[in-house]
């Protein structure tokens, strides 16, 4: 559907004037719905992967959905009181719930890995899903550079992926979601405070300038309870499905149900002769 359309100003001046005022023409076109939907095609194509081909999988749907419907209530919220900073922080929020969701889904392989090559690949699919989320929603309109976007969502995968693993490493000896839950907002905060010091000490040497140390430090604390805002309904999901009890272990890098070695088979033993 497209075509070409008029919209004039009216008002009622009570004969001081004429009542509608010159009209402007534009041609109107359906906005393309494809990049809308790509970041919900990319989950759906990663449940088609051998380790998703189960009814379980198809749960990772109830996070990403809670969130949207959140996002959706607090953005119209956001709209009533014209606040874009919050707009743009509820619309970061959900691309990120994007990542994470890729992160879920793709556990069982990264778990496979190499720690550290584990982690880069982990921060480099949520960098990279939460990076598509965010430019192909309408909301974005070019306001931040592509540079700077890049820059932040790869910090973003680095701390989300940084952070699981120092959790995991907290919770080697004994597993628990008490454990995981009171630790995580902690590792968030810290991988924040080292990803945000080191990207202000390169940006304080190359300008010369100052830096709002204390400014960080709030803004450190924000975003850490942000993030464990979105990665919570993933950890509820983990916490009440076994199946995806297993993917947060193979994210925290610790040993899974499939991953202990099967018991050893009775050794047969000579009858005694009589």
């Amino acid at each position: 559907m497209a075509g070409e359309l008029q919209v004039a100003a009216y008002a009622d001046l009570g004969g001081l004037g004429t009542k509608q005022g010159p009209p402007s023409t534009f041609v109107w076109t359906v906005p393309n719905l494809l990049p809308v939907l790509l970041p919900w095609l990319v989950v759906l194509a990663l449940l088609a992967l051998p380790s998703n081909r189960t009814a379980r999988a198809w749960w990772i749907w109830l996070p990403l959905a809670a969130l949207a419907l959140l996002g959706g209530g607090l953005g119209a919220a956001a709209d009533g009181l014209d606040n874009e900073t919050i707009g743009y922080s509820l619309h970061a929020a959900f691309a990120a719930a994007f990542g994470l969701t890729v992160v879920w889904l793709l556990g069982a392989p990264l778990a496979r890995c190499w720690r550290a090559l584990g982690i880069v690949l982990t921060a480099l699919s949520f960098a990279a899903v939460s990076l598509l989320a965010f430019i192909a929603n309408p909301l974005w309109e070019r306001v931040l550079e592509l540079s700077f976007l890049v820059i932040f969502w790869l910090l973003s995968g680095m701390v989300f992926a940084g952070a699981l693993s120092l959790t995991g490493w907290m919770c080697r000896r004994r597993f628990s979601a008490v454990r995981v839950l009171l630790r995580l907002p902690f590792c968030l905060w810290g991988m924040w405070l080292v990803a945000g010091s080191l990207l202000a000490g390169v940006v304080t040497l190359v300008s010369g300038g100052g830096f709002d140390w204390r400014g960080f430090a709030v803004g450190s604390v924000v975003l850490a309870l942000v993030s464990f805002g979105v990665i919570l309904p993933f950890l509820i999901l983990s916490f009440a499905c076994p199946f995806y009890r297993e993917r947060l272990k193979d994210l925290l890098r610790l040993p899974t149900t499939d991953a202990s070695p099967p018991p050893a088979s009775p050794v047969a033993t000579p009858e005694s002769p009589h």
